[in-house]
């Protein structure tokens, strides 16, 4: 409801969302929210991933629940959903390139790279738009059982497929999206997705910094930024104006979501906040992150197969 503002953008969202980790395809819906919590927490996202843990708890799997709040992943006693958990945790830590197998089925993987990409977009809109969990820290693994007893009814409701994708036109699937094209139902959603967010944010947005963030992206692979914000004065270095702040948030919201500060959105609205706006630019930051960290991964998974493919038996 945070994109509601923006119409094309709140479709995308939920249309991304219900598509990619609702609708149970291959993989199924709990272990896809399972996965969503494990990113979310490595993401320092509490608000997605508690609300996720709810979510696991309503499917009556209690236990794995507890051990990703816990975030305690490698104690799950269902060795499948382990090895999915840890998978996704190394992934958002950066040891990808230090992954030697995926746990999941080619058939698979688009929903499970999907998922991380849902995720690592809703987190990074979250740092900004929510103010940490809902729920305390005191008896915090009760409270999300108790609600994910009241979720218990959606977890079990079945979701039919292809009904979200309607709600924007159809796009041709972007070449970093291929990852996604083995499952066709997933790379049109994402498809029409992006080419919604790349509309909005070419109203928001001006060239010259929608290139310089796609630029700066590109080498990018996810490794933590360091502590102080200074690396991004100098990947803004040259721009003045509007477009200076407007690079330094969205930077901000891709690279290092969790080092966000109100200072960002008044350096740039000062007292008169455009909300519309705002979401456009948060929109666009949060997909060309998640774009580029999926991509690397579906990069990186296509190298390992290749390269498995050629090791002698």
């Amino acid at each position: 409801s945070s994109h509601s503002r923006v119409p094309e953008l709140f479709a995308g969202s939920w249309l991304g969302g219900r598509e990619i980790v609702l609708v149970a395809d291959h993989l199924d819906r709990t272990t896809k929210e399972a996965m969503g919590a494990t990113l979310s927490y490595a993401n320092d996202c509490p608000y997605c991933a508690d609300m996720l843990v709810s979510l696991v708890h309503g499917s009556g799997n209690h236990k794995a629940a507890s051990q990703i709040l816990n975030e305690s992943e490698e104690d799950v006693s269902d060795p499948k959903l382990r090895a999915r958990l840890v998978w996704s945790r190394q992934v958002a830590s950066n040891g990808l390139d230090e992954v030697s197998s995926t746990p999941f089925t080619a058939d698979e993987l688009p929903e499970a790279i999907g998922t991380l990409f849902v995720l690592n977009y809703v987190n990074r809109v979250s740092h900004v738009l929510m103010d940490g969990s809902p729920v305390g820290d005191g008896l915090k693994n009760t409270s999300l059982r108790l609600f994910g007893y009241e979720l218990r009814e959606t977890t079990e409701r079945p979701i039919q497929r292809g009904r979200g994708l309607d709600l924007l036109p159809k796009a041709p699937v972007p070449d970093d999206m291929g990852w996604a094209r083995p499952n066709p139902r997933i790379a049109d959603g994402l498809a029409r997705w992006a080419a919604a967010v790349d509309r909005e944010a070419a109203q928001a947005i001006s060239l010259k910094v929608r290139q310089l963030i796609l630029d700066r992206l590109e080498a990018w692979n996810g490794e933590r930024m360091q502590l102080s914000r200074s690396w991004v004065e100098q990947e803004i270095e040259g721009l003045v104006g509007e477009d200076y702040h407007i690079a330094k948030l969205i930077l901000v919201v891709c690279k290092a979501s969790y080092q966000f500060d109100d200072s960002l959105v008044q350096s740039l609205t000062g007292e008169n906040l455009d909300e519309e706006r705002l979401i456009r630019i948060l929109a666009f930051a949060a997909m060309s992150a998640a774009r580029r960290l999926a991509n690397h991964v579906g990069h990186h998974l296509g190298e390992l197969e290749v390269a498995l493919a050629k090791s002698p038996a």
